[in-house]
């Protein structure tokens, strides 16, 4: 016989207080299908909508100090943001916050991914290295692969745990920076209070504001270019000093930085003044 609607609320309720983690809504389907296969998908998923409408009623019991969240790609129970100095007083533990390194380079992360360290550090104009072991280490980014290129550059891109941080759905609830920063502070407040994450999206953006600032410049496409030219002379010349391919990995590393040395230099050599 398959379950009544409220019967399926409090089995949804139950799952979900004893889950660490978001919890996907095709993994309750599941397990739900497993003990009631006479239960329909359909009727889960509606059941579903209709807890998530509970706890967001405006009518709902005064003073709840919790509520379900989507994030992450599911759902979880969430103690309510006002009384989270209390919760870490209880806890005894000291707000998670990043610095503003930090902060920048998981921003740059998280609005160019996948993107490699050579290329954040493009961006940022200095070393990220430290920052990106630190955002390793506390699992808000992670390695998608390597880049086929010279040198293979490793991939980085953000984690679940990224979205659960800063209460988001998905990565496409990440406000766009131009929209953003056009808004006034107030707006901007609206706008973060929906995350109600640890740490706001309103810092996230704010650490992202000069991606917004690079846009705006026009000459920094050229001169992009003209620095990645000169970087690549620079280390053509560096594996033509280095005939055990310490550089390039291999011979035919080596080949290919030369030529592209080559065709550099060539093309500045025919670039009108």
């Amino acid at each position: 016989m398959a379950l009544a609607e409220e019967r399926l609320r409090s089995i949804l309720e139950s799952l979900l207080m004893i889950s660490p983690e978001p919890v996907p809504v095709a993994r309750l389907v599941e397990v739900i299908q497993i003990e009631d296969p006479q239960t329909q998908e359909e009727a889960v998923r509606a059941a579903v909508q209709k807890l998530l409408a509970g706890y967001q009623d405006p009518q709902r019991p005064l003073g709840r100090g919790f509520r379900v969240d989507e994030v992450g790609g599911g759902l979880q129970y969430r103690t309510v943001p006002e009384n989270a100095p209390y919760v870490r007083r209880f806890l005894a533990a000291k707000p998670q916050r990043l610095s503003k390194p930090v902060l920048e380079t998981l921003a740059i992360i998280a609005y160019r991914q996948p993107v490699t360290k050579p290329e954040v550090e493009s961006i940022r104009g200095v070393d990220v290295a430290a920052a990106l072991k630190t955002l390793l280490d506390r699992d808000f980014i992670r390695i998608l692969g390597k880049k086929d290129e010279v040198g293979r550059p490793i991939i980085y891109g953000t984690t679940q745990l990224f979205l659960e941080f800063f209460g988001l759905r998905s990565l496409a609830e990440l406000p766009t920076l131009r929209e953003y920063h056009e808004l006034d502070d107030e707006h901007q407040k609206e706008v973060d209070a929906l995350s109600g994450g640890k740490q706001s999206v309103r810092d996230l953006a704010e650490a992202a504001q000069f991606l917004v600032e690079r846009e705006d410049d026009p000459d920094l496409e050229a001169l992009d270019k003209a620095v990645q030219d000169a970087d690549r002379v620079r280390r053509a010349a560096e594996a033509a000093l280095d005939p055990k391919g310490v550089h390039s990995g291999s011979a035919d590393g080596v080949a290919d930085e030369a030529t592209a040395g080559e065709a550099a230099v060539d093309e500045d050599a025919q670039a009108p003044e």
